[in-house]
């Protein structure tokens, strides 16, 4: 299932109150408000329990609100970020259908529980390990919840080894494959092309322009970015 067209996804850790009100002025579509991996597991119990207002916070600037969520820990991320006004969820590192299917079950219990329209929140698994590649057709068509598809550079490094030079060789394929499997499978697949030095989340502004206009060749739809600055290019990259 497609969903809304996003063009740019701002990640911010819901450990930065700070970051999270600036990121609601910045003009992304889509502002995914970590759980899972910008936060560390002192600042995780907070975290959670301050989620319902900082999806109020996102909405006042006009941005849907989604929550990046770790597989292994779930139940617990589900509760704290499942309510009225959160569109999906991100899941990090996603292996299986299985997460996948878990995952779908316990937002439809959410939903009902908690008066948020049947079968509206959307799930976006970001492949970041070979093992989470490997099964990427199963992932993308796991439940009709999933819209939309990511890669992970980082930890797919660390899986499969960078050359000498630092570069992955094999990240083209990766992505190529990664537009084939979502567009099979009628979702959106979400990222850009970066290139070194930059590692793209944190690039420039003007470098990622470039890697967003490269990506949109090849047939992403949006891409995730972890600064404001980089909120802009992409919205006119993608647009």
């Amino acid at each position: 299932m497609i969903g809304k067209m996003h063009r740019s996804w701002l990640l911010v850790p819901m450990s930065r109150p700070d970051l999270i009100a600036r990121a609601a002025k910045s003009g992304a579509d889509a502002i995914v408000l970590d759980l899972a991996e910008l936060v560390t597991e002192a600042d995780k119990s907070k975290a959670r329990a301050d989620f319902a207002a900082a999806i109020k916070t996102v909405q006042a600037g006009g941005a849907d609100v989604f929550a990046q969520v770790d597989p292994t820990a779930l139940y617990d991320d589900l509760t704290a970020c499942v309510w009225p006004g959160l569109a999906g969820i991100v899941v990090i590192r996603a292996e299986s259908a299985g997460e996948i299917d878990e995952a779908a079950a316990r937002l439809g219990k959410l939903e009902t529980e908690r008066g948020i329209p049947a079968g509206t929140l959307q799930i976006v698994p970001a492949l970041e390990t070979a093992r989470g590649k490997h099964a990427a057709d199963e992932i993308c068509t796991a439940s009709q919840r999933v819209t939309g598809l990511t890669l992970g550079r980082a930890d797919l490094v660390m899986d499969l080894r960078g050359e000498p030079s630092n570069e992955l060789h094999l990240m083209p394929y990766l992505m190529q494959r990664l537009i084939i499997v979502a567009t099979a499978a009628g979702v959106t697949p979400i990222g850009a092309w970066w290139r070194a030095p930059d590692r793209g989340l944190l690039a420039t502004a003007e470098n990622t322009s470039a890697a967003a206009l490269r990506g949109r060749a090849i047939g992403f739809k949006g891409a995730m970015c972890l600064a404001a600055h980089q909120v802009e290019p992409l919205n006119r990259a993608y647009g």
